[in-house]
């Protein structure tokens, strides 16, 4: 219509594409208006997720960078957090507190002990398949590709995720997490390293493995009370606002007693570059997750390597030795 309008430059033609503009344009409105009115309502229930749709919609997020990815980038960023990761490593290592784990055993009663991990049924499987959100453009391997229908990946994956279960061993072409960098405030400066942050791009199967792991784990904690009940992160029924609403009435009950309130605030910094597969081992054997149970975990945790990953570009794996994949 448009093209039309400038050839014949007539009214009756500009009127018409006028009207077309319009008309798209309202219907762009409408469908982004329904869109939106779907997942509030979708999300009515659930307060995590309505006030993360209205922030990403008063709040949309820019991309600030100004630098191109690159092969230098690429290296440049996986040697800092290498260096970074080797650094706290280091840290934590030189405070005798933190040398290595406790010799302190505790002894649960024999039901309280988790031997091995039970294997999975294609049911489940095509649930955990369900409840796992889509990746990144840029996932290794995508989410879109495994049909939780399908009558040949369904089995496929809960064949290969039983089979590790079984040997104890976490996949060997697994252990190389590919990471992707993004900045932690979209005003910091791209250029300097430090204000990167490494995201990493876990492959769906390894997403899939650890649901069925955290899924069991999270069954055996909770049947034998083992977690702390004041624990209000990744929690069912235990929201972080719920614990903040508490700890603010029982300042306010203090107070209102005539007494007076300390609150001390602890955060970590990096605190998934933190976690010491040693320690992390030592904690889960005194929780009661022992024998194959718990040499999958330590299988999982151990011989990893990680390089980045921007668009076409890709740096050498280096070696990690302590933390978790941060997805």
């Amino acid at each position: 219509m448009e093209h039309e309008w400038r050839n014949s430059k007539s009214t009756e033609d500009h009127t018409v594409y006028k009207n077309a503009v319009t008309t798209h344009h309202q219907n762009i409105r409408g469908a982004k208006k329904a869109t939106i009115h779907k997942r509030l309502s979708t999300s009515a229930n659930n307060s995590t997720e309505l006030f993360a749709i209205v922030k990403k919609l008063m709040n949309p997020v820019r991309d600030t960078s100004s630098i191109s990815p690159s092969q230098n980038l690429c290296t440049n960023l996986a040697t800092f957090f290498h260096e970074k990761n080797q650094d706290t490593y280091d840290g934590f290592r030189n405070q005798n507190s933190l040398a290595a784990p406790t010799n302190t055993t505790m002894d649960p009663a024999p039901h309280q002990i988790l031997n091995s991990w039970t294997l999975i049924t294609k049911e489940v499987t095509q649930r955990l398949m369900n409840s796992i959100h889509l990746g990144a453009p840029s996932d290794p391997c995508p989410h879109h590709i495994f049909n939780p229908d399908s009558a040949t990946i369904k089995p496929e994956l809960c064949r290969t995720i039983n089979q590790s279960f079984e040997i104890t061993t976490f996949p060997s072409d697994r252990e190389l997490t590919e990471i992707n960098s993004l900045l932690k405030q979209p005003t910091v400066d791209p250029r300097e390293l430090k204000n990167c942050r490494p995201i990493a791009l876990l492959p769906f199967p390894d997403k899939l493995m650890e649901k069925a792991i955290n899924r069991k784990l999270t069954e055996f904690l909770e049947r034998h009370q083992i977690l702390d009940p004041s624990q209000s992160r990744f929690r069912s029924n235990h929201s972080t606002k719920t614990a903040l609403l508490e700890a603010t009435d029982d300042i306010h009950i203090i107070l209102d007693h005539g007494g007076t309130s300390t609150l001390i605030l602890l955060k970590i910094s990096a605190a998934f570059d933190t976690v010491f597969h040693s320690t992390h081992c030592a904690r889960l054997h005194n929780a009661g997750i022992r024998d194959k149970a718990l040499d999958w975990i330590r299988s999982s945790l151990t011989g990893r390597t990680q390089n980045i990953r921007l668009l076409l570009f890709t740096s050498e794996p280096k070696d990690t030795c302590c933390g978790v994949p941060q997805g």
